[in-house]
Formats: structure tokens, sequence, C-alpha cells
């Protein structure tokens, strides 16, 4: 994508949404808790290497 800063947004955004959902839509099985835990490390894992990347490029 050209345009890293929407794209950080955008980022940005779906872990905001996805934590709601998790909040608000609380699970019973433990997978499905620790499968909702996993990918929303694996979401702010990535949101924090684009926006370390973001950084050294515009400084």
């Amino acid at each position: 994508m050209r345009n890293r800063k929407t794209w950080l947004y955008i980022k940005a955004g779906l872990i905001v949404l996805f934590t709601i959902i998790i909040f608000a839509m609380p699970v019973a099985d433990t997978f499905r808790k620790w499968l909702r835990f996993g990918m929303l490390c694996l979401f702010v894992a990535s949101f924090i290497i684009d926006l370390n990347r973001y950084k050294k490029r515009n400084d």
C-alpha cells in the first residue's frame, strides 16, 4: 500500500474494533479465548513493526 500513514490508521482502528468485540461478546470456550488473544497479539505486533518502519523512513 502506498500511503503507509493511512494503513496505520486502518490497523489501529481494527485493533480497537477487535478489542471492543472481544469484551462485548465474551466466549466460554478456552480455545476460542486463546485464539482471539493470539489474533489480537498478532495485530498489535504487526502494528508496532509497521509503526517503527514508518518512523525510521520519515526521520
